[in-house]
């Protein structure tokens, strides 16, 4: 199991303690080849102008706008208790839009921080945990294919591809990284990650 900083690649580097693998405010995976990607992103929400509540808008506290959708179990939450009009802090699960690269955003919550984490959350921190599918030192490019937990271990696994900005070492494809990572400009960008191995069954 290798782990350090995406910009560097030395084994005697230090890792950015506010970037957490696996920060505890997102909770601790069940298992050490737990899929997720899981963010939480400030900005502001707005609805399409259709008054159709569950598409929207995100933009982000730098001013990136985000092409976004909010999940059916949040719904009523975000209708009746949420200040659309106020910078939130909103749990989101990121994709990469294959057309276009983009990332979309689909809001699942509302991040409140809790007093039990010694380390605050950064902001626009994410968790990646996935399997490495391609990587370029040059691109400063990976791309990690996450799956839906539910159907890991059902015949058909539904998954979706994520790319993201960073450099990991050669000859990681079919590795299992766990990825801390934060949502700068338009982009996912790699912090801190550890390589936990390479996946020998094909899901």
């Amino acid at each position: 199991m290798n782990t350090t900083n995406s910009s560097t690649f030395s084994s005697t580097s230090t890792p950015n303690s506010h970037y957490l693998i696996d920060h505890p405010a997102l909770g601790i995976p069940d298992y050490p080849f737990q899929y997720r990607a899981v963010g939480v992103v400030q900005g502001i929400y707005e609805p399409s102008p259709k008054n159709i509540l569950t598409k929207g808008i995100m933009t982000t506290s730098d001013e990136h706008q985000f092409d976004t959708v909010l999940l059916g179990k949040t719904i009523s939450a975000v209708k009746n208790h949420v200040d659309l009009k106020q910078v939130q802090n909103w749990v989101v699960y990121p994709h990469t839009m294959p057309d276009t690269d983009d990332i979309h955003l689909q809001i699942a919550g509302i991040y409140l921080p809790s007093d039990e984490h010694n380390s605050p959350l950064p902001n626009n921190y994410f968790s990646i945990r996935g399997e490495v599918l391609y990587s370029s030192k040059y691109q400063q490019k990976i791309i990690v294919k996450v799956l839906d937990n539910n159907f890991v271990y059902r015949n058909k696994a539904r998954s979706f591809k994520l790319e993201l900005k960073g450099r990991i070492p050669d000859n990681r494809i079919k590795h299992f990284f766990s990825l801390s990572a934060y949502l700068t400009n338009k982009q996912i960008v790699v912090q801190e990650y550890i390589d936990l191995g390479f996946i020998a069954v094909n899901l």
